[in-house]
């Protein structure tokens, strides 16, 4: 399936190098920065206006940009979707690297459904776009999310194992509980409001229905 509602504009040439010019082995602070912009304004389109009626006009306007601007940073808005698609599950795995060294399995449970509410809370359009427009992913990208997709539900998996072996939950089929846990707190970013809910006492509540008191 096709998750672009615009036709692919590979932008223009880029000009050869020059010979004896040092060529750039990564981008520059100052691209990755832009860069940035333009996927946190990218998922904010997607979110208020929707995959299909958002477009690279909206974005290159939020952006105070012309769009053909766009197109040094982006092929299309079928590769702006999955720009913000991985910067959620690169995040999601971040996160999860930073929580490797608690060493207490109950202790590390309750930090990663604690991670997981206050991340989908703090970013409420790149997780609203996640998880309302995967269908709209064009299948050239499709793999490469599944595969990051299946190492964090993994990840948390072992974590349900090994909570389950220290006798902190009974022993059920971790990938069974993992699969429960990311629906339980991801659901967070339809319902969560910030006037209202607090994202520690919300992932309190999930930690205790999970680990109990």
């Amino acid at each position: 399936m096709s998750g672009s509602s615009e036709a692919r504009d590979d932008g223009p040439e880029v000009p050869r190098r020059r010979p004896g010019r040092p060529r750039l082995t990564e981008p520059s602070p100052e691209y990755r920065h832009r860069l940035e912009e333009i996927i946190d304004t990218g998922a904010k389109v997607f979110h208020d206006r929707g995959y299909n009626a958002g477009s690279l006009d909206d974005v290159a306007a939020a952006l105070g940009l012309r769009k053909a601007s766009l197109y040094h940073y982006l092929r299309s808005k079928a590769q702006l979707l999955y720009f913000i698609f991985d910067r959620a599950i690169s995040l999601s795995l971040q996160r999860l690297d930073e929580m490797s060294d608690i060493a207490d399995p109950r202790e590390r449970l309750a930090a990663l459904i604690a991670h997981q509410v206050r991340m989908v809370a703090d970013e409420p359009s790149l997780f609203a776009v996640f998880f309302d427009q995967r269908p709209r992913l064009d299948d050239a990208f499709e793999a490469e999310i599944r595969q990051k997709e299946r190492a964090y539900v993994g990840r948390i998996a072992a974590n349900v194992q090994s909570a389950a072996d220290a006798g902190e939950l009974p022993h059920v089929d971790a990938r069974h509980a993992a699969h429960a846990l990311l629906g339980m707190t991801s659901w967070v970013y339809k319902w969560f409001d910030p006037t209202r809910d607090d994202p520690d006492e919300v992932a309190a509540t999930m930690i205790s229905l999970v680990l109990g008191p």
